[in-house]
């Protein structure tokens, strides 16, 4: 079966792709306009008021554990994948949790058959083995293929807070 998905890189050399219909918006931000929250991890950077909405802003990378480059550091600007996903405690009155995810760059939407998906080598990605439903090859490239539903459901958990997504 053919699906389409949202290919985007988080650090240098590592990329993912999401079900489109899991990504709501793109959004380009100034790392001003996000507000930290105190106590909460530092893979969550804050929130941003997006359209009298708050939304918290995720640096992936880092809550998915990949290491960081000695020169790398957060960019001023800043490319917001919202992604989405219908909550499992709110879906008696149809609300969706949304999450701001900071990624490197957008690669571009890929359409994908899901034959050509495989299961993840703890090998490949001991660390990103539960947020990755599996790995494929484009462009003579692995990449895995994000689980926005256990990243969703995992923020509470990694923060060791009732953070409300």
């Amino acid at each position: 079966m053919l699906t389409d998905y949202f290919h985007v890189q988080l650090r240098q050399g590592m990329e993912v792709v999401l079900p489109l219909d899991s990504a709501v918006e793109v959004i380009t931000l100034n790392q001003k306009e996000i507000c930290p929250i105190p106590g909460v991890s530092p893979a969550l950077l804050g929130v941003v008021n997006q359209r009298g909405k708050l939304l918290w802003v995720l640096q992936l990378s880092d809550f998915l554990g990949l290491a960081k480059s000695p020169k790398q550091r957060l960019q001023d600007n800043l490319i917001l994948l919202v992604v989405t996903t219908e909550s499992a405690n709110s879906s008696a009155i149809g609300r969706e949790c949304q999450l701001a995810c900071v990624v490197s760059a957008l690669k571009g939407i890929v359409t994908l058959n899901s034959i050509k998906i495989k299961p993840v080598s703890a090998r490949l990605a001991p660390n990103l083995g539960s947020f990755l439903s599996g790995v494929t090859e484009i462009e003579q490239s692995v990449v895995g293929v994000l689980n926005v539903n256990t990243v969703l459901s995992g923020i509470s958990v990694y923060t060791n807070s009732s953070v409300s997504i």
